[in-house]
């Protein structure tokens, strides 16, 4: 995660209720990883089964709890998507 390293850091992991939830929600939040809002921070998310595990480097608090918020804010938008589409009648 380049110059990055060692600044200020975040784990997070997140159990999805299947590993199907786990692969839509990894795919639609992985180009965000590739093209970041900010110089200042660096997010890397790997996926095992139905869990979803976000690596946060940024160069110091702010950036990190602005990164954290927007990846744990879009998390809440797919969810609530999904329940929506489960709701549906098919």
């Amino acid at each position: 995660m380049g110059n990055l390293r060692g600044r200020c850091s975040a784990l997070v992991k997140l159990k999805l209720p299947s590993a199907k939830d786990a692969q839509v929600f990894w795919e639609a939040l992985k180009p965000e990883t590739k093209s970041p809002a900010t110089p200042r921070s660096r997010v890397r998310i790997e996926r095992k089964g139905s869990l979803l595990i976000f690596h946060f480097e940024a160069t110091d608090t702010t950036a990190l709890r602005a990164s954290l918020n927007s990846y744990l804010s879009w998390m809440h938008l797919l969810k609530s998507l999904r329940d929506l589409l489960e709701e549906e009648p098919h």
